[in-house]
């Protein structure tokens, strides 16, 4: 740790999520939550996931967190098999860093960032996940349909309850026109909705 108390800084970006899990098997991972520089919990867990919205549909949708979509800004925190009454994931602003600091009878963590092994954390070590000053910029080639791409890749099916109400339309948006307080809202192009 340097003198400044503010650790040794990494310049690592993370598109999807920064996880801390337990190296053996027989241990876990004990460590103190700090969202905005605030106790939030200690917990003891297999891992802890920190994921932005865009890794939100991957390890910490897969522990029972979120599904957020990519325009959010977002930082979420969620514990894998958590031993504790609360494993709930907790869905943090932008500006709130998290931080998790391994606890003294913990045993040793593995740190790694968007699926890439990139250190191990020992009782005392800490690290701090924090927004980028810049927002990530992505080409597409073509208009991408976030909700859509959600319902295929997890199956996802009408309600049987639903089904006596007929099959519903791909696509809701109103035959009037916007009303110009609602201008900026994200809706279907007029295209996508025929």
């Amino acid at each position: 740790m340097a003198g400044d108390g503010w650790g040794v800084p990494l310049d690592v970006n993370a598109l999807n999520d920064v996880v801390v899990e337990k190296l053996a098997r027989d241990h876990q991972v004990g460590a103190g939550v700090y969202i905005s520089g605030r106790l939030l919990a200690a917990y003891s867990a297999d891992a802890l996931v920190v994921a932005t919205p865009t890794g939100s549909t991957a390890y910490s949708f897969s522990a029972g967190g979120p599904v957020l979509s990519p325009h959010m800004d977002a930082v979420v925190f969620t514990p894998i098999a958590a031993h504790m009454t609360f494993n709930r994931t907790v869905v943090a602003a932008p500006d709130e860093p998290v931080a998790l600091r391994i606890l003294p009878h913990s045993g040793r963590a593995a740190v790694s960032i968007d699926g890439q092994l990139r250190g191990v954390l020992d009782p005392g070590d800490w690290i701090g996940v924090y927004r980028a000053p810049q927002r990530v910029r992505l080409v597409r080639l073509r208009p991408t349909d976030f909700y859509g791409r959600l319902r295929d890749r997890f199956r996802l099916t009408d309600a049987p309850a639903a089904a006596t109400d007929g099959e519903s339309a791909p696509f809701f948006r109103p035959d009037s026109c916007v009303p110009p307080d609602l201008a900026g809202l994200r809706l279907a192009p007029p295209t996508a909705a025929r």
